[in-house]
């Protein structure tokens, strides 16, 4: 969407999934992201100290991320504004389902 090469981008994201059930991954970035909901509810699925915790978020409110995530819709319409570093590497974790 726009971004100051070499320092941030913003972008929007869709979540792929339709409830937390969904998910079977989790990421994690090896910088800070800023998570703005827009238009309707959105759900990020955090992994901290080894639990799961849901956030739902309502439209204008917002997260900084620095745990393993993923995201998921709550209505259809809602999507997170996502602001990042332009340069950083991602890991990925495969979910364990208790």
């Amino acid at each position: 969407m726009a971004q100051d090469e070499k320092h941030w981008r913003v972008g929007i994201y869709h979540p792929e999934f339709n409830n937390p059930d969904e998910i079977p991954v989790f990421e994690k970035h090896s910088c800070p992201e800023l998570f703005i909901c827009a238009n309707a509810p959105c759900g990020l699925l955090l992994l901290i100290d080894g639990k799961e915790i849901q956030y739902i978020l309502k439209p204008e409110e917002a997260i900084i991320v620095t745990e393993y995530h993923n995201g998921y819709k709550v209505d259809p319409q809602g999507y997170f504004i996502v602001v990042e570093q332009t340069d950083f590497t991602t890991e990925f974790m495969k979910r364990k389902k208790t």
